[in-house]
């Protein structure tokens, strides 16, 4: 027989993932490395954190300005008073706009640091939850492991029970053909075989249903419980850890290092985050913006070709007659301009359009919080109660954690008595067997006697065997609480 050795400690972890499904005989060690690769709960878990991972992103993300780009075009029908020249527009306008505006929280009462040290406590909890999701899977494959085990002795068991039965079978038909036994005998040792078998039949399907068990808790197919197989240590090879004298040590050590504590204090400390981030609405915002912007107007003109001044009348002669010039006063200061028009226009060119009308404009913003229908107030009282809340479940874990390991212990203790007198107990059924037996044999007793006294031994065996198992899972539990390495 092979021994099969596990080696996982509070923290478990593994470095390498095994082509579990093309294995022949299956460790408990590699059952355990594949189901923290394929089982659910943990995938649930992995998931967790890394969503904690981008909340952190997203929190340092909080204290970098904004930066946000704009722009539109269209057409305006219809009179309306164009924006970039100022004056009434009546036909079909193009336009274009375009902007670049930044942003940046300046103060608002610490609330981003509270926020990111809040997700870095996200990482932290997504952390410790998948090492207790990972121990919970690895002492149930463990406990499924076991059972397997327990199922093979029972096995193993009942093929030399029936076993032994043939061969009574065969030695008291010779005996009743030779006239030396009556037939009621042979009925007898002939029921003894039928029961062995039935046996037999009863140990393969427990066997098979605790394969099936733990194929489905790797995520195997089910018709892999066929062929599935593993390493099988000899019941008298199996360690049984020592028990400590009391639980203390294994509470102890679990309340200062076992996920589950480390989780209910995050919660915690989350908690109290969330009270300080509420508190943080009562006090005032103050952030600061920049925006630069242009755009492009089809009505925004530019004169073209020939200069054309319209002669000014400044007055007539004697005739009527009007008289063009530029009007002076008596000091010759002109007074009148002489206005000049283009002979064509055009449209300003978009980008020279771009280039003057470029604004920019600056604002710092203050924000103070006065009445908000008694939101602010119902939110940090809500952080509040939510604090007591968690502190209550952290207090619950503890005295769920601490009864789970008193409780292990007192069976460890338990079976470990148990194991001493059913041990004594099988002692004295196979020395009561094998009396009986050779009685049998030299036909001083019945086969209903022999019958019974192998009943015994059985129930002996079976009863010493169960408890070993038992108390071989006990104590590696008391380990595993104690941060021990677990080993079979």
């Amino acid at each position: 027989m092979k021994t099969a050795r596990l080696l996982f400690a509070l923290a478990i972890s593994f470095a390498f993932t095994l082509n579990a499904i093309a294995q022949t005989t299956w460790s408990l060690q590699s059952c355990i490395d594949h189901a923290f690769e394929h089982n659910i709960q943990i995938k649930q878990s992995e998931l967790d954190g890394t969503r904690a991972q981008v909340n952190t992103l997203s929190a340092q993300g909080n204290f970098l300005p904004s930066l946000n780009a704009s722009g539109s075009h269209g057409y305006n029908i219809g009179t309306t008073i164009d924006p970039f020249t100022n004056d009434w527009a009546t036909d079909m306008t193009q336009s274009n706009n375009f902007g670049l505006s930044t942003g940046i929280l300046l103060f608002n009462g610490f609330r981003n640091h509270l926020i990111l040290s809040r997700a870095k406590l996200g990482q932290e909890l997504a952390a410790a939850n998948l090492e207790s999701t990972q121990n919970d899977v690895a002492l149930s494959i463990s406990a499924a492991y076991l059972n397997i085990l327990f199922q093979e002795e029972f096995v193993k068991l009942a093929k030399v029970n029936l076993e032994t039965s043939r061969r009574q079978v065969d030695r008291v038909s010779k005996l009743v053909e030779a006239g030396a036994s009556p037939a009621a005998d042979l009925l007898d040792v002939k029921a003894q075989e039928a029961t062995d078998a039935a046996s037999l039949i009863s140990s393969e399907n427990a066997l098979m249903l605790a394969k099936l068990n733990l194929v489905q808790m790797l995520q195997l197919p089910g018709d892999k419980a066929s062929d599935f197989e593993v390493e099988s240590p000899d019941i008298g090879e199996l360690e049984v850890s020592p028990i400590p004298l009391t639980a203390k040590a294994a509470v102890s050590h679990a309340m200062n290092f076992f996920p589950q504590i480390r989780a209910a204090e995050f919660r915690v400390e989350d908690a109290e985050l969330a009270k300080d981030i509420a508190n943080t609405s009562r006090i005032p915002r103050i952030s600061g913006s920049y925006n630069i912007g242009s755009g492009y107007s089809g009505n925004r003109r530019q004169g073209v070709g020939e200069l054309i001044y319209e002669p000014w009348i400044v007055g007539s002669d004697s005739e009527g007659n009007n008289l063009y010039g530029v009007a002076a006063d008596e000091n010759m200061n002109l007074f009148t301009p002489n206005v000049g028009e283009y002979s064509e226009y055009e449209s300003i060119p978009f980008f020279d359009q771009l280039s003057a009308n470029v604004n920019q404009s600056i604002f710092f913003s203050l924000s103070v919080p006065i009445f908000n229908g008694f939101s602010v107030k119902n939110n940090v009282e809500l952080a509040r109660l939510n604090m007591i809340q968690s502190e209550y479940a952290m207090e619950s874990t503890k005295q769920a954690l601490r009864t789970s390991i008193e409780s292990a212990w007192a069976d460890a203790k338990a079976a470990q008595n148990t194991l001493a007198a059913q041990e004594a107990a099988l002692t004295s059924a196979e020395l009561a067997f094998a009396n009986t037996e050779l009685r049998f044999e030299a036909g001083a007793v019945s086969a209903l006697e022999y019958a019974d006294a192998r009943n015994r031994l059985d129930n002996a065996r079976i009863n010493a065997m169960r408890t070993r198992y038992d108390l071989v899972f006990k104590s590696k539990i008391l380990d595993f609480y104690q941060g021990k390495a677990i080993t079979l």
